[in-house]
């Protein structure tokens, strides 16, 4: 199979997943208002309430990180703090949390869209929870990020790692390691240095050093 299409298939079916838990909840709370005959269930509304808003972050995050981005709304920029926002929200009553350092500057959108997966990749990273420390450097000519996952059993799985490069195995993509595939792609056209930290005690770093467009 052509991997373009591959690719296509897997990030449709990635975002599916990730959109299912909070659409089924929606569907949930709206069969227990049914039930109700028209009568106010304030369990029911909170449900609703609560799983739109994490459909919609999720939503917002897989756009940029995934998608053509948010049209003509957004434009060819963004900025860090919206970056730090989507992310955020994205991982919201997870067990993780987030340290950003970065001045709010607006960053060609193709390189948010590179520090997203970075995020993302990090956040899978920590199976048991932690942190992940985000910092973005503006240098001379260059923009650096740097994206630590700090917790217990922080590792990259192998085969992981392995499809982190523009040449791999169609038949070994999945929904769960496409991204991979996608940030070095994304990085390679970008002109960017991307490195992954061998695997430490309850520690993984992200880096990447991108020419400045």
């Amino acid at each position: 199979m052509n991997i373009e299409l591959k690719v296509a298939q897997l990030l449709v079916s990635r975002i599916c997943h990730d959109l299912a838990g909070g659409v089924g909840a929606l569907s949930t709370g709206a069969e227990l208002l049914a039930d109700e005959g028209g009568t106010v269930d304030e369990a029911a509304i909170d449900l609703i309430a609560m799983s739109a808003k994490q459909t919609s972050h999720r939503l917002q995050f897989l756009r940029i990180a995934f998608g053509s981005g948010g049209g003509q709304a957004v434009g060819p920029t963004i900025t860090t703090q919206e970056l730090h926002t989507f992310f955020n929200n994205y991982i919201e009553g997870s067990r993780l949390s987030v340290v950003w350092h970065s001045q709010n500057m607006l960053i060609d959108l193709e390189a948010g869209k590179l520090l997203l997966n970075l995020c993302l990749i990090a956040s899978e990273a920590l199976p048991r929870g932690g942190v992940v420390e985000v910092n973005v450097t503006e240098l001379e000519s260059d923009l650096g990020f740097g994206i630590a996952a700090m917790g217990e059993n922080a590792h990259l799985a192998p085969e992981f790692r392995a499809l982190m490069c523009q040449t791999v195995d169609v038949e070994k993509l999945t929904p769960k390691n496409v991204h991979g595939h996608l940030t070095a792609v994304l990085a390679a056209q970008l002109g960017a240095q991307l490195e992954v930290s061998p695997d430490a005690v309850g520690e993984l770093r992200l880096a990447a050093l991108l020419p400045r467009l």
